[in-house]
């Protein structure tokens, strides 16, 4: 597949140079889109984007499809600032957005670390105070999709679910009930969480007030950048994305046990049985919702077979509720 290559080089080009001859985004008052912060071995993880403006989430619980689709194509015309430098106010640890605004900022711990974090942009004022999530104390990990495992959104097919997001506002979004109980059933155990869905970053906001209104327990968020890069149209594709976040959390976390939650209309068991595969002894669970009633591809019963094979306890059901009983 030599084209898409060549095409996706093609479009990278034209959109660095139609970047070049737009007007330039003001720069003076940079809006610090912070996704949180996580605990590794020695350093706290920050990861957020700088954008020159906020963008806001509709706020109208009852509105028309299309102002909802008005609403949710302004979570994309965004003016990402590259080349800002960002910093930690506690030890002056730095970083500096790429070509995207995206920014990863490493700062040094090894204690109990702090609740949350200062962080600016070099040069301004306004300090943001970036949450942290840590995980040193709690006696498991949960990382669980989102899309149909969370929020009812039928990822399984793109038209769907692309008309499902586009139409339909943060008070519309439909949360999965049983969802909810198996969230604040690990919560009460004193879990962690981490999230993980093919959405792109633009909707962390989204998201989280989605999450804020449910009251489901909060976490990191691993979403993905939809954005051109010089070697493909979207940068990676739902499986690489989702390994990478969830090999990622492992290594941030080496000495934690997990439970991976998620639904078989995708490609989660695939996905989930490599991990087990590539990190023996790591997941101690795996959940998954069955989104209908029909029969699961032979692919599908292969992945949880080599997991249930590997000592992995695998749990499947219409209904996370009914599995709820096993959880301590």
């Amino acid at each position: 597949m030599v084209l898409k290559p060549a095409l996706a080089r093609i479009a990278h080009w034209f959109e660095r140079l139609i970047d070049r001859f737009r007007r330039a985004p003001t720069r003076n008052n940079p809006i610090i889109d912070c996704y949180g912060g996580y605990t590794a071995p020695g350093h706290i993880v920050v990861r957020g984007r700088i954008l020159a403006k906020a963008r806001l989430v509709s706020g109208q619980a009852v509105q028309s499809k299309f102002r909802n689709f008005l609403d949710f194509l302004q979570l994309f015309l965004t003016d990402e600032l590259e080349g800002v430098e960002i910093e930690a106010l506690d030890d002056g640890s730095c970083t500096v957005t790429d070509e995207e605004g995206f920014f990863v900022l490493r700062v040094p711990n090894d204690q109990q670390p702090p609740a949350q974090l200062a962080i600016r942009a070099v040069g301004t004022d306004e300090i943001h105070h970036a949450p942290v999530f840590a995980a040193r104390d709690a006696p498991y990990g949960v990382i669980s999709d989102i899309d149909d495992t969370i929020i009812r959104t039928g990822a399984y097919s793109l038209l769907k679910n692309l008309w499902t997001s586009a139409t339909g506002n943060v008070h519309e979004r439909e949360v999965f009930d049983d969802a909810k109980a198996l969230m604040r059933r690990f919560q009460k155990a004193g879990a962690c969480f981490f999230y993980v869905s093919s959405s792109p970053w633009n909707l962390h906001g989204y998201l989280q007030t989605v999450f804020r209104k449910a009251m489901l327990p909060l976490g990191p968020f691993f979403l993905r950048d939809l954005g051109i890069s010089d070697s493909q149209f979207i940068t990676g594709t739902h499986g690489d994305h989702k390994s990478a976040a969830i090999m990622t959390i492992l290594g941030a976390n080496p000495d934690l046990s997990f439970i991976l939650v998620g639904d078989t209309g995708q490609h989660d068991p695939h996905i989930y049985a490599k991990i087990v595969d590539d990190f023996p002894g790591r997941i101690c669970r795996v959940i998954l919702r069955r989104p209908n009633s029909k029969s699961l591809s032979a692919s599908t019963l292969a992945d949880i077979d080599r997991m249930r094979s590997a000592g992995v306890v695998v749990a499947m059901d219409y209904d996370y509720r009914a599995l709820m009983s096993e959880i301590t």
